[in-house]
């Protein structure tokens, strides 16, 4: 029989320790992060459920396999166990409180570690560790009275609506001035782009467009808080405390994803293809964020708004059928693993890996020799964009 203790609910199979595995990945993020996760938040969201008593549990109950799954922090959970925290369901509750309250303090202590040494580093390295620590304001006065495009980069992206409520220099920045500190980047005037079409001013779309076909760079887009926290996560020693700092950065770094090229998208269809020049600078700005892109889902937009403005296949970097099935390669990697601790550790790897690449180089490097798509030599993606880039599909090099 289950028992409810002061600090603990313990049952047959629940270990001690706090919650793991992605408690703290925010909704949405799963596709994102692209984790070996999905039990443990269904065990928190579950035990939690309002659509009635015990509804959520009776779920899970029939989800797990015969012989109970593994997972790191908890234990081994079987139908058993549920049925367990079925019979106490205000202290089954009452405990994975405590485990998600113990799971996030030690994620951020975790997470406080790297951050007092990306406070050491250079300018980018300071914002990225100011943004770390949910401190947007002085991210935001670091990049305001700095000269690194990057660091710009991320503290303008952090500056949302609220954040611009609550600190008066995240009202400061700009996009032109993110464009100023590098004038070979085409991002900034996907940026300046997205405004421009959210004002319906489409004037300066087409300015925008413009910008962006002339600059013959694309910076990194995505993933760029992880970018710099997955080299230092070593610095936190538990595997555990270490999976779910990494975790939470995934989701910060969703929350704050660039979402230029989708009013790219929309800016490139329809009845806007009408307009002067717009076909034409649509083509450029296609083909070069399909040759440079970072991540799957950019890359993906791209390709498609390749097809749509009239690039020819010969002239884009990658096919449809390359990324689908670097997507679905992608994918299938991250969920090898199971909840295990000894996953954790090897999930935290896989994220180090894609921090240090880029998602869409690891995701084409997981395809099979015979149909894998080689990324382009850097120097193809940072071309000018008249060029036109040798194409990558599921056959190999064309």
């Amino acid at each position: 029989m289950a028992t409810w203790r002061q600090g603990s609910w313990a049952g047959e199979g629940a270990a001690e320790g706090p919650l793991a595995n992605g408690v703290l990945a925010p909704q949405g993020v799963a596709s994102r992060a692209v984790t070996a996760a999905g039990a443990a938040p269904a065990v928190a969201a579950a035990t939690s459920s309002t659509a009635g008593p015990g509804a959520g549990l009776e779920s899970l109950a029939a989800q797990l396999p015969p012989e109970g799954l593994e997972v790191c922090g908890i234990g081994h959970l079987t139908a058993g166990t549920v049925q367990r925290w079925l019979a106490d369901m205000v202290g089954a509750r009452a405990w994975m409180k405590i485990r998600m309250a113990e799971l996030e303090r030690r994620a951020d202590a975790g997470l406080a570690r790297v951050a007092a040494r990306l406070a050491a580093g250079g300018e980018r390295e300071q914002v990225a560790a100011r943004l770390l620590i949910d401190d947007v304001k002085g991210a935001s006065v670091l990049a305001e009275r700095g000269s690194d495009a990057m660091a710009y980069q991320m503290a303008l992206k952090a500056c949302g609506p609220l954040a611009r409520a609550s600190a008066p220099s995240c009202a400061r920045l700009s996009a032109q001035r993110w464009a100023a500190l590098d004038p070979t980047d085409a991002r900034p005037w996907l940026r300046l782009l997205e405004e421009a079409h959210g004002r319906g001013d489409a004037v300066a779309v087409d300015a925008a467009l413009a910008e962006a076909a002339a600059r013959p760079h694309l910076s990194r887009g995505g993933y760029l808080l992880e970018m710099h926290v997955a080299p230092l996560a070593g610095l936190v020693p538990d595997v555990t405390d270490r999976a779910h700092g990494l975790i939470k950065v995934i989701g910060m770094d969703a929350a704050r994803w660039d979402t230029g090229y989708i009013a790219l998208a929309r800016a490139c269809r329809g009845d806007e293809l009408q307009r002067l020049q717009r076909p034409q600078h649509c083509r450029i700005v296609a083909r070069q964020v399909l040759a440079a892109a970072g991540d799957l889902l950019e890359a993906t937009l791209a390709q498609q708004l390749a097809e749509r403005a009239g690039v020819p296949p010969e002239q884009q970097a990658y096919d449809a059928a390359t990324l689908k099935a670097a997507q679905s390669a992608l994918l299938a990697r991250a969920h090898e693993d199971g909840l295990d601790c000894a996953a954790l550790a090897r999930s935290s790897e896989f994220w180090a890996q894609r921090a240090a690449q880029g998602e869409l180089a690891l995701a084409l490097s997981l395809l099979p020799p015979a149909n894998a798509a080689a990324r382009p030599p850097a120097s193809a993606a940072s071309r000018p964009s008249t060029a036109a880039p040798t194409r990558q599909t599921s056959a190999g090099k064309a």
